[in-house]
């Protein structure tokens, strides 16, 4: 049987990168691939490799159909009446805006789901709010007060975080399946509070391993159905990205604004310089933030798993980069009309280098993942379950 191996992939086992399944050893670490089946051919003077079934992964690309002209009615409708009822209509705004774009994200022709009240989120909101008005008042008129106010504001905290997960787990499906989070206060107070807390005294030396440390918690607390979502990375890689090649692009980047500040200093008019110095920032801080974005996101996604299921995200720097230079060239220019087609041009890419590596068939796992579901009869309403915006 023929296969074509840009169509087979495997896991390396020691590095847990992604491999051609014909390829003798690992082309990042040298491990041996552990799915050959060698068989020896005498006539010829080498191994005949052969994937065997259990290489063997479909890969399942995810697609979004959603169109500019579509989203933008959606957006000014949303942004009118949350002006006109105070914002208080947010709540269903988010929900139609939510709702459009999980139904036009496709993975293997069936979309995603929305399944949020929206009284529910006005509810976290009012909450958010609340809080919010009662700190800015006491330190406005009793600072004292709105220190010691502070400290249970910040234990609270990790508590609204786990709601909020939850709500926006439980409130998201795929073929009639909701997704669902289990992460609990203690977890979320060591990851958000304690771990913030030791990345400020380390002054930020460690934010690569909170970061890790974040993610680690967030997927490995998630579930489609029964089924929890395994996280695979490795501090190092976050240090990687996140520290080393960060501070070689920060130099990098400072070098080539200071070369272009100087130029445009020497030949510019006086009147145009202040906008091309605040150009030259923007560009600066976007272009660090499209590596960063780029290079994060294919760090963790290519390292979650489902069951035996996969996922790798591919997406390259320089276009990320471009993307989001142009869509703020784009918003900056239309006065902000272009921030629909913005979104729906960011939403698209992401997710037209977003795959699943299938092991068997995807929909069998579905059908098991339903029979799981009906069998545990999971209550999903919650009275406390409410959403912050996060």
């Amino acid at each position: 049987m023929n296969h074509d191996s840009s169509k087979f992939i495997y896991m390396c086992p020691s590095c847990h990168s992604f491999q051609r399944s014909d390829v003798l050893t690992c082309l990042n670490c040298g491990a041996e691939n552990p799915h050959l089946n060698p068989e020896p051919v005498e006539e010829e003077g080498h191994r005949n490799i052969t994937p065997t079934s259990v290489a063997s992964s479909s890969v399942i690309p995810f697609r979004f159909t959603g169109k500019s002209g579509e989203y933008f009615g959606i957006w000014i409708v949303n942004i009118f009446l949350s002006i006109l009822t105070l914002g208080i209509y947010s709540a269903w705004a988010k929900v139609r805006k939510k709702r459009y774009f999980y139904g036009n994200t496709f993975l293997q022709d069936a979309p995603f789901d929305y399944l949020a009240e929206p009284t529910k989120i006005l509810k976290g909101r009012l909450i958010a709010f609340g809080v919010l008005i009662v700190l800015l008042g006491t330190a406005y008129f009793l600072l004292p007060l709105a220190l010691i106010l502070a400290i249970p504001a910040i234990a609270l905290f990790p508590w609204l975080v786990v709601r909020a997960l939850t709500f926006r787990a439980r409130n998201s499906s795929y073929r009639n399946i909701r997704f669902d989070f289990g992460g609990t206060y203690g977890q979320a107070l060591s990851v958000f509070i304690g771990r913030s807390i030791i990345t400020v005294l380390t002054f930020g030396l460690l934010y690569p391993s909170q970061l890790y440390r974040r993610n680690k918690f967030l997927i490995n607390k998630s579930a489609y159905g029964t089924t929890p979502f395994t996280f695979s990375g490795k501090v190092g890689s976050f240090y990687r990205i996140y520290f080393w090649q960060a501070i070689g692009l920060s130099t990098l980047i400072g070098i080539l604004a200071s070369f272009a500040a100087t130029w445009g200093e020497s030949l510019l008019p006086a009147s145009v310089e202040p906008f091309f110095q605040k150009f030259i920032s923007l560009s600066a801080g976007l272009t660090f933030l499209g590596f960063v974005r780029a290079a994060g996101t294919n760090l963790i996604w290519s390292h979650v798993a489902l069951g035996d299921h996969r996922f790798r995200s591919t997406l390259l720097c320089s276009e990320m980069i471009w993307i989001y230079l142009s869509n703020a060239i784009a918003i900056i220019v239309s006065l902000g009309l272009l921030i629909p087609w913005a979104s729906i041009r960011m939403a698209r890419y992401r997710l037209d280098h977003l795959h699943v590596y299938s092991s068997g068939d995807l929909n069998n796992f579905v059908a098991s993942a339903q029979e799981n579901v009906a069998a545990v009869g999971e209550e999903i309403s919650d009275f406390f379950d409410f959403d912050l915006g996060l």
